[in-house]
């Protein structure tokens, strides 16, 4: 936690998500009513108390005491642990998520829309994919072959992926804006953006900042995703927020078509 510049965004980002949170408590009457199943509500609220109430407060005995809990959040030096398994497990999930996703997609938005879904569906298939491979260092761990010598000569963990080739502050750039458009873009559709036939990818966001559960949990990877302390829990949480996200919005395929423009 040594490191003045995260822990101010930290904070930033912290205190950015509470008014926003709290705004969507204060606007509820206004909202489209969001119908999901008790089951899922229940996932959502568990998720966030297992959260701040747990993990995050390991994460930092852990940190303060010399990272004595790798076999939870991992290390630098090795993937591995509950934290990073469970990462691997949320994006699968995901996956599947998708592909019921694919095949309903006229039922998520309005027929109109249905191309643009199955090509944003697509898309995301192939970035949860690399993410896994990432974690499992291309599926390293499960298939046990060996790293190329070039890349184990150059590579931290001495493994078969991507993310230790390049340099870590770049990486806290993106991750750092990344965590902020998971706060900000989602209220900033729903206040700012308004009319009759906005484009679906407008009403995602707006969906996903009217539900309570899912915009909580994408805003606590937005502020965990602030400072390297918790990397690997924050890359957790945020496969668990997208896979919470991508469920209730297949909830909709479900229930059936909504009529809207693409």
């Amino acid at each position: 936690m040594s490191n003045p510049v995260m822990a101010a965004l930290a904070v930033l980002a912290l205190a950015t998500a509470t008014v926003f949170v709290g705004l969507l408590w204060l606007t509820r009457g206004q909202r489209r009513p969001t119908a999901q199943p008790r089951w899922l509500a229940w996932a959502g609220g568990i998720g966030l108390i297992a959260v701040w109430g747990f993990l995050v407060p390991v994460n930092v005995w852990s940190h303060l005491t010399g990272d004595q809990d790798a076999w939870i959040f991992g290390a630098e030096t090795f993937d591995g642990g509950i934290v990073e398994n469970l990462t691997v497990l949320f994006y699968g999930l995901a996956i599947v998520v998708c592909g019921w996703m694919f095949a309903r997609a006229s039922r998520l938005y309005g027929a109109a829309s249905a191309g643009l879904w199955r090509v944003l569906v697509v898309v995301m298939i192939v970035c949860f994919a690399a993410m896994i491979g990432e974690e499992m260092s291309w599926g390293q761990h499960l298939f046990g072959f060996q790293t190329p010598a070039d890349l184990a000569a150059v590579n931290l963990q001495g493994e078969s992926n991507l993310h230790n080739l390049v340099s870590p502050r770049l990486y806290d750039l993106i991750y750092q804006g990344l965590g902020f458009a998971l706060i900000l873009l989602p209220p900033a559709a729903w206040f700012a953006l308004r009319g009759p036939s906005l484009p679906s990818p407008v009403l995602f966001l707006q969906d996903l900042y009217t539900n309570p559960w899912v915009y909580s949990l994408l805003a606590s990877a937005g502020v965990l995703l602030q400072h390297e302390v918790f990397e690997e829990l924050a890359e957790m949480v945020l496969a668990f927020a997208i896979l919470y996200a991508l469920t209730t919005l297949a909830g909709r395929a479900g229930r059936g078509p909504v009529p809207t423009s693409s």
